[in-house]
C-alpha cells in the first residue's frame, strides 16, 4: 500500500505490539527518529498536515468526488481521526516522511490506533492497521472500526474494504 504521497509502505515492519488499549512508539522506532530530527528538543513536531477527518467531511464526500488518496491516520485517545501527508518535514539533510508520530505531536504521542485510510473518489475505501512506528495489533483493528463506524455510511465506498 502506499504512503499517501506516493512510494512504497514498509508497513508493521515485521509484526505488530501485543493487544493493548493504546500504543506507544515503539523504542527502535523512537531511535529512528531521534537519530533522523523527526523528533528533537524532547518531542515530535505536529505535522502541519494533519487533521480531524470529520474537519475535511464535504456532505457525501471526504474532500470532494474527486478526491483519491492512502496517507497515514491515528485514532487518538479520544476517539478522533486524525490524518496527515507524508510530506517528508523532517530537518536537515536527513529530512523523512513524517510518520505516524507526528500526527499527533509532542513527547509520547499516545494512540488507540494507527493505520493508513485509502480514500477512493471521495469515498473510504479501506483502512487497516500498517504503522511501523506503533505496529499495532489486529485486534486493536476494534478500535478503528469502532471511530469509523460513526462516520456517515453515505462516506463509505461502494466497494469498502473491512479488514
Amino acid at each position: 500500500m502506499g504512503s499517501g504521497s506516493g512510494g512504497s509502505y514498509s508497513g508493521t515492519n515485521g509484526g505488530s505490539q501485543p493487544y493493548a488499549p493504546s500504543y506507544h512508539v515503539e523504542q527502535k522506532m523512537h531511535q529512528y527518529d531521534v537519530n533522523n530530527g523527526t523528533y528533537h528538543d524532547g518531542k515530535y513536531d505536529k505535522n502541519p498536515t494533519a487533521k480531524n477527518l470529520s474537519d475535511v467531511i464535504n456532505g457525501n464526500y471526504i474532500g470532494s468526488k474527486s478526491t483519491s488518496f492512502q496517507m497515514p491516520y491515528v485514532i487518538d485517545m479520544d476517539g478522533n481521526i486524525i490524518i496527515g501527508k507524508r510530506n517528508g518535514n523532517g530537518r536537515g539533510d536527513n529530512a523523512v516522511p513524517t510518520p505516524h508520530p507526528t500526527l499527533i505531536g509532542g513527547k509520547d504521542p499516545v494512540v488507540k490506533m494507527a493505520g493508513i485510510l485509502e480514500v477512493r473518489g471521495g469515498k473510504i475505501y479501506k483502512y487497516d492497521n500498517q504503522s511501523g512506528h506503533y505496529k499495532p495489533n489486529i485486534k486493536s483493528m476494534d478500535a478503528a472500526d469502532e471511530a469509523f463506524a460513526k462516520l456517515d455510511p453515505k462516506l463509505f465506498h461502494k466497494n469498502f474494504k473491512k479488514r
